[in-house]
């Protein structure tokens, strides 16, 4: 996980053959797969401490990074899209808690 100077094709320490990018990797191995899109982060966040509180982990993906207070813009405002990811095998039970949220939506 180290940059090296252009035209370098070995890690120095190791000999290993570098690669252009590294593959993009889950926190902690797990298989994350799409849960859905909601409008803004505030759905996000409320979605993903529903699912917290079921000990589900997940992740934000889109938007999560916008802030709330930036050029007096309201937070309620769809600024693009925002998913939620979850691991694979706490798919079903993540769409059941979803749905009962975000019905309205």
């Amino acid at each position: 996980r180290f940059e090296y100077k252009e035209g370098t094709e070995k890690c120095p320490d190791c000999g290993a053959t570098l690669v252009d990018k590294l593959e993009e990797e889950s926190p902690q191995g797990i298989n994350y797969v799409r849960l859905r899109n909601v409008p803004t982060i505030l759905y996000a966040r409320m979605l993903q401490e529903a699912l917290k509180n079921e000990d589900i982990p997940s992740m934000i993906k889109g938007d999560e990074a916008f802030p709330f207070d930036f050029g007096g813009l309201s937070p309620h405002l769809p600024v693009g899209g925002v998913t939620i990811w979850v691991p694979k095998e706490y798919l079903k039970r993540s769409e059941e808690i979803a749905d009962q949220m975000l019905d309205h939506i």
